[in-house]
């Protein structure tokens, strides 16, 4: 059964592949792309379209690995241990304190 799943994808992988070829063969018209008051260099629609599914694919793969939300975890850690060290500071001089100082 796992050796009919990898033969399906590789058929899947070399189908993409020649489906891509064609696409860009077929589409070699030059289209420039203006993205507010940026102006791209004019390419053919077929490297936009696929430029594009590159791109969605690299974001889509770094949000499904989680590597966004490690970073907010990350983050989140070290403020959480910031605010412990300065809690246990505070513990601390209260500890030190005597009845006289806290009149």
């Amino acid at each position: 059964m796992r050796k009919l799943g990898n033969i399906l994808s590789g058929f899947f992988l070399i189908l993409v592949f020649v489906a891509s070829i064609t696409f860009s063969y077929f589409n070699t018209a030059e289209v420039g792309i203006a993205l507010g008051n940026i102006q791209l260099a004019p390419k053919p629609i077929a490297v936009w379209i696929i430029g594009a599914f590159v791109i969605g694919g690299a974001i889509g793969l770094l949000l499904g690995l989680g590597i966004v939300r490690q970073l907010k975890s990350r983050n989140e850690i070290r403020k959480l241990k910031r605010q412990l060290s300065e809690s246990r500071q505070e513990v601390n001089q209260l500890r030190s304190m005597t009845l006289k100082d806290l009149d």
